[in-house]
């Protein structure tokens, strides 16, 4: 009986270790899982749930708005990604298109960067996002990264989880999610 119960054991041991061993291509993708059913952590307010979009939620745009630009051509599902009561407008995700040098092709929310070159745009913290987006895009196909950025729903600096996919060697489409809400 001890014996069972030691080998038990053991198994237990083995595989909550491999579980916890499990490598992603990011270790951001840990923390999102965590919050696939709504925005920040588990004391978000009922109301954040409603108001404000989820990674997940962010990451299954990017995936629509990069089909759509398969099916569309990328002029008309630039000026889709801009409708604001549109398809590519939910809760507080917006999406945006910017190619390998850092310019943006297509912002959501903020007409004012269209067509600018942010590569040496900074977030509040000094950090050169663009740059990493790119970085991030010219070695992988998709993943995540985080930066602070102005909500445009609060008027205040909060940190953003974002979700980038290459669309092709030039382009690259994201959409993130404010974290967290407490």
């Amino acid at each position: 009986m001890k014996r069972i119960i030691i080998s038990l054991f053991i198994i237990v041991i083995y595989l909550s270790l491999s579980a916890d061993g499990q490598t992603t291509n990011d270790p951001i993708d840990d923390s999102v899982l965590e919050q696939n059913t709504f925005s920040g952590s588990v004391m978000a307010s009922g109301e954040d749930r409603i108001k404000y979009g989820t990674p997940m939620e962010a990451r299954i745009m990017v995936e629509d708005g990069f089909n759509y630009m398969q099916e569309v051509d990328t002029e008309k599902a630039f000026l889709d990604f801009k409708e604001k009561d549109g398809r590519f407008h939910i809760k507080d995700l917006y999406l945006f298109v910017i190619d390998m040098d850092g310019n943006v092709l297509c912002h959501g929310v903020e007409e004012a960067l269209n067509g600018k070159n942010v590569i040496d745009l900074k977030d509040s913290a000094g950090k050169y996002f663009i740059k990493d987006f790119i970085k991030l895009m010219k070695e992988s196909n998709n993943g995540w990264k985080e930066y602070y950025w102005r909500n445009y729903e609060t008027q205040k600096v909060e940190m953003k989880l974002t979700y980038l996919k290459k669309f092709n060697e030039n382009i690259f489409i994201g959409c993130g999610a404010y974290q967290p809400r407490y």
